[in-house]
């Protein structure tokens, strides 16, 4: 008993700028459920929508509830699971998808879009890493051996706040405190920033939590990090080198996508996994680090 991949597709855009529209995160939502829908039909035991982002056009409604209104004769009468976690958002995403259509017998659709380049101020240094982009992904119960294997997640003391992402009630104070910026560049405070030494921090956390879960596993064949940053892949890629598996890296080519990343690397390369075990693996927001290995 396990779970397969009826269809898979995603979008990205990097390196250059794309002009800023209003419910941009919704419309990449759309756009890879429209591609999904045009190369298969939703089936009949489609039991939940969950979707995952950074952040959202509005906190409410939510992204999940948006894309249900717009696309309400298709996704009405399912669950709809919003995940707003950041980067390894898209990963726990696909996590909890594959339990769900094992315990449920189901299928179950997971969305991950992010306009990251729109969450963060061009005064920061951190602009430059950031792309748009988005995955969907239809995964259904079979009796056959696809499927998670194992999966963990961990969140580590101290590191909570290496990205945030200032918006919520307490955003007054900082409208208050800045309001020459907030008529310029309210991202500035309020969009996305990264702490980097607490990323450093995070990252060396990598390794211990792979072992701890291939321990608990398998050694996997193909692995697939979050795609943060060509200097921080290019660092994991040594760190991981000892390791007799297949290191992904398309941080160059998409840029970061934040809770997208991984999904849309794994759909570039999915042909090139079947009959193999696939590690994804994402980290950040938090503190945390989430990953599982499936058998594509």
């Amino acid at each position: 008993m396990g779970v397969k991949i009826q269809e898979i597709c995603h979008y990205h855009a990097f390196g250059k700028a794309e002009p800023e529209t209003p419910r941009q995160v919704l419309a990449l939502a759309s756009l890879v459920f429209e591609e999904l829908l045009s190369k298969t039909e939703l089936p009949n035991n489609l039991s939940h929508l969950i979707i995952s982002t950074t952040c959202p056009d509005m906190l409410a409604p939510s992204l999940g509830q948006m894309l249900v209104e717009k696309y309400h004769a298709q996704l009405g009468s399912i669950a709809c699971i919003d995940m707003v976690q950041g980067c390894a958002g898209g990963v726990s995403a696909l996590i909890l998808a594959s339990q769900l259509a094992q315990a449920g017998t189901s299928s179950v659709l997971v969305i991950a879009a992010d306009v990251a380049q729109k969450a963060t101020s061009k005064s920061k240094l951190i602009h430059s890493i950031f792309g748009n982009g988005a995955f969907a992904v239809l995964l259904s119960y079979t009796e056959g051996e696809q499927g998670l294997l194992q999966s963990q997640a961990r969140q580590y003391k101290g590191l909570s706040e290496v990205v945030t992402v200032k918006l919520g009630h307490d955003a007054d104070a900082l409208i208050m405190k800045h309001p020459k910026d907030m008529q310029t560049d309210p991202r500035k405070h309020l969009g996305l920033d990264m702490n980097n030494l607490l990323a450093v921090k995070l990252l060396k956390q990598a390794e211990d939590f792979f072992k701890e879960l291939v321990a608990k596993s398998v050694m996997p064949d193909i692995m697939i990090l979050h795609q943060v940053n060509p200097i921080i892949i290019a660092h994991l890629k040594q760190v991981f080198s000892k390791y007799p598996v297949r290191f992904i890296d398309f941080s160059g080519q998409t840029g970061n996508c934040g809770a997208a990343s991984v999904g849309i690397a794994f759909s570039k390369i999915y042909e090139e996994c079947q009959g193999k075990k696939v590690l994804l693996c994402s980290y950040g927001t938090g503190g945390v680090i989430s990953g599982g290995i499936w058998t594509i």
